[in-house]
């Protein structure tokens, strides 16, 4: 396989995978927002299902953010391997 398709593919990729995940944490947000302005407290019988409507979507929105990093930092390391290989290739 190419390097420069290798290099394509790893820089779209992780783009791609890092604009997919904010996409779905915004529409999560927007989706959160609109449920907290219409939520009516009254008119729920217990507290516990008051809770669980609260935060349902809060996990994806909280997992999303918490491993948007690493996946950043998993393009750089690619980038930085194929760096370092093309380098070796071409002996300067």
């Amino acid at each position: 396989m190419e390097i420069e398709l290798l290099s394509e593919i790893v820089d779209y990729g992780i783009l791609g995978l890092l604009a997919f995940m904010s996409f779905l944490t915004l529409f999560f947000w927007i989706e959160r927002l609109l449920f907290y302005r219409g939520v009516k407290v009254e008119s729920y019988s217990t507290q516990e299902a008051l809770e669980l409507d609260i935060t349902n979507n809060l996990s994806i929105i909280s997992s999303f953010g918490a491993n948007a990093p690493y996946i950043g930092l998993l393009g750089t390391v690619l980038g930085i391997i194929i760096t370092f290989y093309t380098l070796g290739q071409t002996g300067e």
